[in-house]
């Protein structure tokens, strides 16, 4: 169950490096502190804005980082804020942990490139309703490109811990086979849940690899031809959730058959 929307204290734990610009941030709450959420929902982090720096203004190394107390939100306008889909479990009580893409001339991306173990900053939530219901009576796909993984994974992790035997499958697109996030835990699901199905598809994929090639929204025509007993969640930006919502209508979808949430 999700809890009404508060502030919370984080401390930055492990940072898992995926290259390609992308990272996962272990977020730990205070000692006693949970946020109840829902697998799906988003947090906002909230930075007061003399926190971050404008990447053209903050010299060699970047912004300046949030060591130290975490400040109350400022008054008056004074603070940033960005949402980000929670990439864990609402089980896992005692930390959360956001993927974060770094942006180009991005301010918070690049001060969330400055953090360290032991860092603090606030977060605000849980937010969101790109859920899934109580009762799956349907077998989910989820498909996904760059971090639109993260509500993904926290709904796959949260259905896969609570014993769910239903079938449930993941095609996720991306640039590189040598930097897929999450990659080698969703092969170990894979092989002890033999009800998920994982299909990593690669746009520029190297010699070594030997699984999908190609756009997410193409692997959508080619695995999902039977729309019976399905529905689609799409997450990613919205060039490629037009583009899977294209091949799932051609595919003989209905619209309700489609949820998605866009990053852009």
């Amino acid at each position: 169950m999700a809890s009404a929307p508060e502030y919370y204290d984080v401390t930055v734990g492990k940072i898992q490096d995926f290259g390609n610009d992308t990272r996962d941030f272990e977020l730990r709450f205070e000692p006693g502190k949970r946020m109840p959420f829902i697998a799906g929902q988003f947090v906002s982090v909230v930075l007061p804005k003399d926190k971050v720096t404008p990447p053209s203004a903050a010299g060699p190394k970047g912004p300046l980082s949030s060591k130290g107390a975490a400040s109350p939100p400022a008054a008056g306008g004074g603070v940033i804020r960005r949402a980000y889909s929670i990439a864990s479990p609402p089980e896992q009580r005692e930390c959360l942990n956001l993927i974060i893409k770094l942006v180009q001339g991005g301010v918070v991306t690049a001060w969330f490139w400055t953090l360290k173990p032991g860092d603090r900053f606030k977060v605000h939530g849980p937010f969101g309703k790109f859920i899934l219901p109580d009762r799956l009576d349907f077998e989910p796909v989820f498909i996904a490109t760059g971090t639109g993984i993260a509500p993904f994974r926290s709904m796959i992790h949260s259905l896969l811990r609570g014993g769910y035997g239903g079938k449930l499958s993941l095609i996720f697109g991306t640039r590189y086979d040598t930097m897929i996030p999450y990659h080698r835990e969703w092969l170990d699901f894979a092989a002890r849940h033999p009800n998920f199905t994982y299909i990593p598809t690669i746009s520029r994929p190297g010699p070594e690899w030997k699984g999908e090639t190609g756009y997410a929204q193409a692997k959508a025509e080619k695995f999902l031809s039977n729309p019976a007993g399905k529905k689609v969640y799409i997450c990613g930006l919205n060039e490629m959730i037009q583009a899977v919502q294209e091949a799932c209508l051609k595919a003989g979808f209905r619209k309700d058959q489609i949820s998605y949430e866009k990053y852009d």
